[in-house]
């Protein structure tokens, strides 16, 4: 190809390309931008292994789980889900936004043959990994260093007294 066959071509791409833009730019924009995140992605929180088995935080399927956080898995060593236990109560108010509602685990740990779990509401679990139960009451939350819920970003709400 010539010098000037090949410069014809590289300004009739050009051209073509600036007239896409400019229709572009001329078109009604129909759809509006898809919203921003509204809370921070869950803790990372790494699985623990007891006797060959994996235990991991799982999002649950509110259809199935009846919540999406607070659901432990087990799974064996082919990563074949074993069991999956509903560690704490996690249901979601309607008429606000699902996914900042949701509270997942913010650490877990092994000691002995059960798992101690805090939630990002600073409360704790005890699971017996033999029963697959969640044994005794959680231990409450520490009071908060902050009148801001790091969940929400919104003001917590005090009970009087």
């Amino acid at each position: 190809m010539n010098p000037g066959a090949a410069l014809a071509a590289a300004l009739l791409v050009c051209a073509a390309a600036a007239g896409c833009s400019e229709s572009a730019k001329e078109a009604p924009m129909t759809q509006q931008p898809p919203p921003g995140a509204s809370r921070a992605p869950p803790p990372r929180v790494p699985p623990v292994f007891i006797a060959g088995v994996r235990y991991a935080q799982v999002a649950g399927d509110p259809e199935v789980d009846g919540q999406v956080g607070g659901m432990l898995a087990a799974f064996d060593g082919s990563s074949r889900e074993l069991w999956r236990l509903k560690v704490y109560v996690n249901a979601r108010r309607p008429g606000l936004e699902g996914d900042a509602q949701d509270v997942w685990f913010r650490s877990m740990r092994a000691e002995g043959g059960k798992l101690l779990i805090e939630n990002e509401r600073g409360e704790r679990f005890e699971v017996d990994t033999a029963t697959r139960r969640v044994v005794g009451q959680p231990a409450p939350a520490a009071d908060p260093k902050s009148d801001i819920d790091p969940i929400s970003g919104q003001p917590r709400i005090r009970k009087p007294g």
